[in-house]
């Protein structure tokens, strides 16, 4: 399995020198099998550079995971190339009992008042799928578990296994201590590959609990309790420059290492960074 990340942002997107080495576009993360099948993760801005990848694909059946409608987490879909190409088929799933349906929530940022193409007007044949949490699904050769994560709407992780390899996708998900994080630990015991959001400092988190995101220490835990053998901090925050994110992640590191917790290679996930498991 091989991860590619196109975008790591969160809230907005943030162009600029001091978002270079992480990334400015928002949350896009493409997921390849061993058999090359695909699937996206998320339609923030980054999978307009995704899509652009995609042009000299010969494959005209794409699968996206949604996590939440929230815009950062669907801006970018009106500029996803494939779906403007005749013969794409674009599969749109997501999490069951939101605040509207899927299919409305993409509809609606693409209002004639925002862009100039409506969604039915796209060119690709598009199905949208809600599914629950816990409700195993097969896609694109692949076994996905979706998690509801700890957010003020409706929200999935996805658990996502083939051929012995497991990568967990848990952006916008806020960690709570005691037993609201022993089920998250289960869903995510033993991957290869966590992606797990970590928005906020310790310093910053009192301010914004209950916004439904994690700091990098909360980030860290988890990984440690599950047993993880890789963390990406994701969904960084668009008041963090690169420098800022490099120095967050060396203190949670340096706190767990005080505390003799499990080791757990750690890092920031950056855009156009390829991980193998």
């Amino acid at each position: 399995m091989r991860i590619k990340f196109w975008g790591t942002r969160g809230t907005r997107p943030t162009p600029g020198r001091r978002t270079l080495r992480y990334g400015g576009n928002t949350t896009c993360i493409e997921v390849r099998g061993s058999k090359e099948q695909l699937l996206i993760l998320d339609s923030g801005s980054g999978i307009a550079e995704l899509g652009a990848s995609l042009a000299e694909d010969r494959s005209r059946d794409y699968h996206l995971l949604i996590s939440h409608t929230h815009w950062d987490h669907i801006q970018g879909f009106p500029f996803f190339g494939p779906a403007f190409v005749h013969g794409t088929r674009v599969t749109v799933v997501g999490p069951a009992g939101s605040i509207k349906s899927l299919q409305s929530a993409f509809a609606d940022q693409m209002d004639p008042a925002y862009f100039p193409l409506r969604l039915d007007q796209v060119p690709a044949e598009l199905e949208f799928i809600e599914v629950p949490a816990g409700q195993p699904l097969e896609m694109a050769g692949m076994t996905i578990t979706p998690y509801e994560l700890n957010h003020p709407i409706v929200t999935l992780g996805y658990r996502i296994q083939e051929g012995g390899r497991t990568f967990c996708f848990a952006t916008d998900n806020e960690l709570l201590p005691g037993d609201a994080v022993r089920p998250i630990t289960d869903w995510c015991r033993g991957a290869d590959l966590l992606v797990h959001d970590a928005q906020y400092s310790e310093g910053e988190y009192p301010s914004h609990a209950g916004w439904g995101h994690s700091t990098f220490d909360d980030a860290l835990s988890l990984a440690e309790d599950a047993g993880v053998r890789q963390l990406a901090f994701f969904h960084h925050d668009p008041l963090h420059s690169d420098d800022e994110i490099d120095a967050l992640v060396e203190e949670a590191l340096g706190n767990h290492r005080q505390r003799r917790a499990g080791r757990v290679l750690a890092f920031p996930a950056a855009e156009d960074q390829e991980i193998v498991l």
